[in-house]
């Protein structure tokens, strides 16, 4: 009996295995290719924070006690409709949300307590017509003891009605001076990324959903609530922003 040489059976072997990762890669779901996240973190007591580098664009979501002054992050291009933003009853801010294209942002803080929180993003690309994403739908609450908020959020563009399925929808909800959320509703499936609810600290919870359809729920609900004895109803503020982030060919 005559054996393949050790160098055929090794080409053989190259050859299978090329073959069955080709086909693994042919079954990845259709959003593998299109908009991502990752590296979401919350942090508590903390007010810069580095993630790794190679996103497309970074989203940063800052909360805090609300009892002193707080100042913007350092990093934002802007692309936010105001409010990016909020203050309490008191004048001073509680919450603030940016993106930028560093991987890296700080804001500073004179409050004892305090959160930042990062994402980043990858993969997508323009809406129909070259408008530059994300879009974003921003809402605030910022009455004393603020318990939540609702925004009116659609994946769909403004020109020419088309929508995008497979968009990538990041949800950033926060409860400035609110330890507690006790839920966000009006996405389906919605993926709870990050989060530091329940620790005592000023809220930040990051989540994301792939809207399949492209139609868009409607109206995003988050509820908070003060859940910590003693809490100053005039220090507490919400934040809710949701971004959609439209796949390459959409």
């Amino acid at each position: 009996m005559k054996f393949p040489e050790p160098r055929s059976i090794v080409t053989a072997f190259v050859l299978i295995v090329v073959v069955v990762f080709a086909g693994i890669t042919s079954l990845a779901p259709v959003h593998a290719s299109g908009p991502t996240i990752s590296n979401v973190t919350v942090v508590n007591q903390r007010t810069s924070l580095t993630l790794p580098s190679g996103g497309q664009i970074y989203i940063y979501a800052f909360a805090t006690d609300g009892s002193a002054r707080t100042y913007p992050f350092a990093n934002s291009l802007g692309y936010l409709v105001p409010p990016s933003s909020i203050r309490n009853m008191d004048g001073n801010t509680v919450a603030g949300v940016a993106i930028t294209t560093s991987n890296t942002n700080s804001y500073a803080t004179s409050t004892s307590s305090y959160t930042i929180a990062g994402a980043s993003v990858s993969g997508f690309g323009a809406q129909q017509g070259g408008l530059v994403t994300p879009v974003a739908y921003p809402a605030i609450n910022g009455a004393p003891g603020a318990n939540g908020v609702s925004v009116l959020a659609a994946a769909c563009c403004s020109k020419g009605g088309k929508n995008w399925p497979g968009a990538l929808v990041v949800v950033v909800a926060i409860a400035g001076d609110e330890q507690c959320i006790s839920s966000i509703s009006g996405y389906p499936g919605l993926v709870i990324d990050a989060s530091n609810s329940n620790t005592g600290n000023p809220t930040i919870i990051i989540g994301h959903v792939y809207d399949v359809s492209g139609a868009g729920p409607g109206v995003v609900t988050m509820v908070s609530s003060q859940c910590a004895a003693g809490q100053n109803p005039n220090n507490a503020a919400d934040l809710l922003d949701v971004f959609i982030f439209v796949p390459v060919s959409g």
